[in-house]
Parts: C-alpha cells; sequence; structure tokens
C-alpha cells in the first residue's frame, strides 16, 4: 500500500510542477487521472477487505467522486454545454484536481492505518 500511495503523491506533486506551463499541467492531468483510477482499482482489489470502515467508505467516497464527474462530463457532451466555460472547467479541471487531492488523502489515510496495524500485530 506504501507503493501505491508513493506512485499516488509523486504523481500529483509532478502534476502541481507542470502547471508552471499550464498546457502541460493540463494535458499530465489525464494521465494523472488514469494513474489514479489504476492505482484505486489495485486498491480494492487489494486491499479493500483488510480495510476498516472508515477507510472503506473513503474508497467508496472516491468512487462515487468520479462517477459524479464522469456523469457530469457526460451529460454536458450530450447536451453540449461545452460551449458554455461555466461547466467546462469545473468538469474537466476542478473537481478532478479536487478528487486527486481526495484520493491522495484517501491513500495517505489507508497506509497509515495499515502501518499503525501491522506495527501492532509485531509487537
Amino acid at each position: 500500500m506504501k507503493t501505491i500511495h508513493q506512485i499516488n503523491f509523486w504523481t500529483c506533486i509532478i502534476n502541481v510542477f507542470l502547471f508552471i506551463v499550464p498546457y502541460l499541467g493540463l494535458l499530465f492531468m489525464t494521465v494523472l487521472g488514469a494513474i489514479q483510477l489504476l492505482l484505486a482499482m489495485a486498491v480494492v482489489f487489494c486491499y479493500y477487505r483488510g480495510l476498516d470502515k472508515k477507510m472503506c467508505k473513503m474508497i467508496i467516497g472516491y468512487w462515487v467522486f468520479v462517477a459524479i464527474d464522469f456523469s457530469g462530463l457526460a451529460l454536458a457532451y450530450c447536451y453540449d454545454s461545452f460551449s458554455n466555460d461555466l461547466f467546462y472547467i469545473p468538469l474537466l479541471f476542478l473537481f478532478p484536481a479536487g478528487i486527486a487531492i481526495y484520493f491522495v488523502y484517501t491513500t495517505y489515510t489507508i497506509t497509515k492505518n495499515l502501518s499503525h496495524e501491522h506495527a501492532a500485530t509485531q509487537h
């Protein structure tokens, strides 16, 4: 789990630094999103059963946020709302950035709790 968190954390940091050149930062957000979806699937398939209720809710919350954002994008695309920047900017940039930060926090919390449980079982 520590590796998952490290990959997640450093891809977010790289994305922040790439925003020095806005175009690169925006392009890398797509890469960050794909990486985070893969990492979230790895957490669900490899660690979900060993997580306590709070951490399970955090992972479920992440997937709910992702589903809401994808649904909003699909609805905006179907109804051609991309001509209005009021819908375009939050759905493509602000919400995904918030979801990315939330997932970094989630992987940090899970890593911290699993390492504490692992240390407690060794004593």
